[in-house]
Parts: C-alpha cells; structure tokens; sequence
C-alpha cells in the first residue's frame, strides 16, 4: 500500500506568492509513484525527510523550473525523479540534497519526441540538471551502476525516436482529409509541428558543505 505523509494543503498560498513549499515528510512505497502537480510552471519545495523505496518514482508535471531541497533523503535501488513542462521539454531542475542512504537513483528530465498524430508541440529540449549534495553525508557516483550511491541523469533532446517518412505518410493523409478550406482542421491546434530535434540539456553535480 502506497503511503505518502504530507503537509501540503495549508502551504499551497505561499506557492502563489512564490515562497518555497515546505513538506515535513514523504514517504514513497516500493513501485509507486507521487506526482507534483500543484502550483505553477516554477515551483520550490522543501522536504524535510524523504524516503524512497526501491523503484518509487518522483515526478514533477507541467514544471519548467523546480528547486527541491531535501535535508533527509533515504533512496532505494533503482529510484527515479523526473519532470516536464507538459509540452515535450524537460524540466530544469534544482536539487539540494542530504543522502542519508543511497542506493541508486535516475533522473530524467529529456526532452519528449513530438508525435503527428496527438501532439501539439514540437521535439522537447532537454531540460537542466544541479544536483547539490551534502558532502557529510553519502557521496553519488557516476561510474558503476552496479555499486551502491550510483546516479544517473538522462537529459537528451527529443526527436532521436522520430520518423520523418512515417510523420510525413501521416501529414499528407490527413491534408487530404480535411474539411475544404480548412486543409489543418485534423491537426492539433490546427498546426504542423517542426521536425528538428530539441537541444540537449546539461548537467552538473557538486558537493557543499551546507544545504543552507
């Protein structure tokens, strides 16, 4: 059974005004997944203790920039934390953080491949990546996956996975089956996205000494 603590309700106004959420606890059961979904395109949050269980999932939802500072973080063995804008880019993301224990984590904020068919933007950009840690407390690797404190961050443009003659079957098939004088009316927003690939985004980890 999922069980997330969180006190979050009573702080959603400073949000509004653009102060950092602050959230005592949460705690994320193996597989599972907890959502940010609340506030703005920029947000900030605070936790002070967080616990991940082997496979939970973070993601931040219709976010361009995200701060999140965690003063206590437990992770698991294949832990992920992701996030995007909601229109294929991923979301730059800002993370202060004390690894209590450390297993592995992914974080993946690539920009998302543009589909004809249902999408109404164009092959997302990469977002960015800091990662903060606490240099007393656990120290991430990079290196070997298979050794414990292994991070990793995806943040590849999209458009790699697109198929310009199959997008291209798909354009000129729905042009010819659009209402006369509206020749874009079966495309989203009544557009035709751009083909080209996204921008990659960049990533930088660093030790501190203080969160603060």
């Amino acid at each position: 059974m999922k069980r997330l603590i969180l006190y979050l309700l009573p702080f959603l106004p400073l949000l509004s005004a653009g102060q950092p959420i602050s959230i005592g606890k949460v705690i994320v059961d193996s597989k599972k997944t907890f959502h940010f979904t609340q506030g703005d395109s920029s947000a900030s949050f605070i936790i002070d203790t967080l616990i991940m269980k082997d496979k939970a999932r973070l993601v931040f939802y219709a976010k361009k920039q995200v701060k999140l500072l965690v003063k206590h973080a437990v992770i698991g063995k294949d832990c992920l934390i992701s996030g995007n804008d909601s229109k294929n880019n991923g979301t730059n993301i800002e993370l202060l953080i004390n690894f209590a224990q450390l297993k592995s984590l992914f974080i993946d904020v690539s920009g998302e491949d543009a589909k004809v068919a249902n999408r109404h933007y164009d092959n997302g950009n990469g977002g960015n990546l800091v990662l903060s840690y606490l240099e007393s407390g656990k120290k991430p690797q990079i290196s070997d996956k298979r050794k414990p404190g292994y991070v990793s961050v995806l943040s590849k443009a999209g458009g790699s996975l697109v198929n310009p003659q199959n997008d291209m079957v798909v354009i000129m098939d729905r042009l010819r089956n659009g209402t006369a004088g509206r020749p874009l009316g079966q495309f989203p927003n009544g557009r035709i996205y751009s083909g080209n690939m996204g921008t990659d985004g960049k990533s930088t980890i660093k030790a501190l000494s203080s969160l603060n």
